[in-house]
């Protein structure tokens, strides 16, 4: 079954809140900070020095349409990698070929095999290469439940500001995507909250969902200039390819 996932940026301020786990506006915030929403967009080329979250996904109401083959029900697109340091691979090698595809598959689609520069690294902070090879990053999660066990008021940003959310034993709340140090976007009564792991009730039930998998729509080092998009775990089973080691947040480049 083929569908396009939507994607919507209408909250995309959620992570320009200042809390304790997310990075100051002034500092380099990378892609992978910028919070899912509801449905999703592709996250735009970066400069350099990744950009502000407020700056890093597209204007609101915005929208954008990727094409995705094959996904069971109740999985969600999110426009960025998770992490405070995201994955990222370089290519150690000449000749390197990883598995591709011509669009975003849960295992239906022929593959495109698909050849990557030496020395080239694909990271959400590689302004450089992003713009050279125009690469977009995302990954497809499975939003799951937790359950709240006992009363809690917690400390929640949502908009453009914090506030205090009261929750009751027995509350369902969607987790729908992670960010980074602890910090998660999770829905309730079609609401979406970012909130910290930690301030939560020790007794609290969290499901458990299959790992996300994270895509990148990459060129391909050929005359044609093909477009693929490649899995992260296919291209880390590649000869030639090495998870990328980074030497300070928010900075990428390619080898040297």
């Amino acid at each position: 079954m083929v569908r396009s996932i939507i994607v919507s940026i209408g909250v995309a301020v959620l992570l320009s809140a200042c809390s304790p786990g997310t990075p100051d506006a002034s500092d380099p915030v990378p892609e992978a900070a910028t919070p899912d929403l509801e449905e999703t967009t592709t996250p735009e080329s970066a400069d350099e020095t990744p950009p502000p979250a407020s700056e890093s996904a597209a204007s609101p109401g915005e929208e954008l349409a990727i094409e995705t083959v094959g996904y069971p029900d109740g999985w969600e697109m999110q426009p960025y990698w998770s992490g405070e340091y995201p994955n990222a691979f370089a290519v150690t090698a000449e000749g390197v070929t990883v598995m591709g595809h011509p669009v975003i598959t849960f295992e239906e689609y022929p593959p495109i095999y698909c050849g990557l520069p030496h020395k080239a690294v694909y990271s959400p902070w590689n302004g450089a290469r992003r713009d050279s090879d125009d690469l977009e990053f995302v990954a497809m999660v499975f939003p799951t439940t937790f359950t709240l066990q006992e009363d809690a008021t917690i400390e929640v940003f949502v908009g453009d500001g914090a506030e205090e959310l009261s929750l009751s034993a027995g509350d369902q709340l969607i987790y729908k995507s992670y960010i980074a140090e602890g910090f998660f976007i999770a829905e309730k009564d079609g609401i979406l909250y970012e909130m910290n792991e930690a301030q939560l009730p020790q007794s609290t039930e969290f499901e458990q969902g299959p790992d996300d998998q994270e895509w990148v729509l990459v060129t391909c080092d050929d005359a044609e200039k093909t477009r693929a998009w490649v899995l992260y775990d296919d291209a880390l089973s590649a000869n030639g390819i090495e998870p990328y080691e980074y030497t300070g947040f928010g900075e990428a480049a390619d080898l040297p």
